[in-house]
């Protein structure tokens, strides 16, 4: 392949900034449910951590042997 140069700009067009134009809205939603996503991971990760322990068994009263 040739290399070629690009053509320089012309006088008018130096003023201007290039617009952004961002991403398309489908993206941004696709990526905002991947972030939901991980952060509902991390959230149930973290839960039985966090989560007070049950309290112990009382021994059951019937299993006893009356002496």
């Amino acid at each position: 392949m040739h290399n070629r140069k690009p053509l320089p700009p012309s006088m008018e067009d130096q003023d201007d900034w290039p617009i952004e134009q961002g991403r398309p809205w489908w993206l941004r939603l696709l990526a905002l449910f991947g972030a939901l996503g991980f952060v509902m991971l991390g959230v149930n990760s973290l839960l039985p951590a966090l989560e007070q322990p049950s309290p112990r068994p009382m021994p059951d009263q019937r299993n006893r042997s009356i002496t």
